[in-house]
């Protein structure tokens, strides 16, 4: 089960899904309560073994082995069924959360993730406003004020900002190709939309794009108005616009057209030519 809160928090607002991790957590608990279970034939078999090595050691064989044997062959028979069937039930309603999270349900939590990263960067403004201007631990300690508190605070709330990126991240694999995922990521556009070359500072496109946050970059990014949470693995992939230049507009004729052949030149006249005149007698 995945442990992000922020990915959590993000499904919570799915009863479908709500109600199915409920249920497999009720199921996984109850089989692990029931612990190693021994099967039919091997409970049966150990009634027999351990009449028998008694018998060796000066016992008497037990009366009614059978019954003992059968009796024990069916308190396993009941708890092996139990086992099984929530073994069953595990494995159907984890496949059953898997179709849920690719299902209509994903775009109401990426929606409600949204939000969430709008709250978060809210929050971000007070202290980034109290850091005045500070872009390092040192320039906030020269700051002093409430700048080094705020660059404190600050730090330690680039791990929502990780847990909220990493939510949207494994919500929108499932949508969708995770390598081409990761190329749009690195794109910058899994972060913002409208971002194209040149548009925001180095530094930012790379904390963007590297997903390696750090306190500049949660500044900066609390002051712009395109940050998101794309809703569907379609309207990320839209952010993708490539460029095809300025068409051609000019008309290029392929008719097939004819050559004309020149017809070959005279041959050159050499004396040959002339008829002879005979003389007659």
């Amino acid at each position: 089960m995945n442990n992000n809160p922020e990915f959590r928090a993000a499904w919570s607002v799915v009863p479908d899904v709500v109600h199915a991790e409920t249920q497999l957590r009720k199921l996984e608990e109850r089989l692990k309560t029931l612990g190693n279970v021994q099967s039919p034939d091997a409970a049966r078999r150990k009634v027999f073994d351990d009449a028998t090595a008694a018998l060796r050691d000066g016992a008497d064989f037990p009366d009614h082995i059978g019954k003992r044997g059968a009796d024990a062959y069916r308190d396993a028979l009941e708890a092996s069924s139990e086992a099984m069937g929530l073994q069953v039930g595990i494995t159907s309603i984890r496949g059953h959360l898997e179709y849920l999270r690719i299902s209509d349900g994903a775009e109401t939590a990426l929606e409600a993730l949204g939000k969430r990263l709008k709250e978060f960067l809210a929050e971000v403004k007070k202290p980034a406003a109290d850091l005045k201007g500070a872009r390092s631990a040192e320039e906030a300690i020269a700051a002093g004020g409430n700048a080094p508190d705020a660059w404190r605070l600050l730090t330690s709330m680039l791990g929502t900002l990780r847990n909220i990126r990493a939510a949207q991240f494994e919500i929108l694999k499932g949508l969708g190709d995770g390598h081409r995922l990761q190329t749009l990521r690195l794109k910058g556009h899994f972060e913002a939309a409208g971002i194209t070359p040149g548009s925001v500072p180095d530094d930012v496109l790379h904390a963007m794009t590297s997903g390696q946050y750090t306190v500049p970059y949660l500044v900066y990014i609390s002051d712009l108005p395109n940050v998101w949470v794309p809703t569907s693995f379609e309207e990320l992939e839209a952010e993708d616009i490539v460029d095809a230049g300025t068409p051609d507009d000019s008309v290029v004729d392929y008719s097939p057209h004819v050559t004309q052949i020149s017809p070959p030149p005279a041959p050159a006249l050499t004396g040959a030519e002339h008829t002879p005149v005979i003389a007659l007698r």
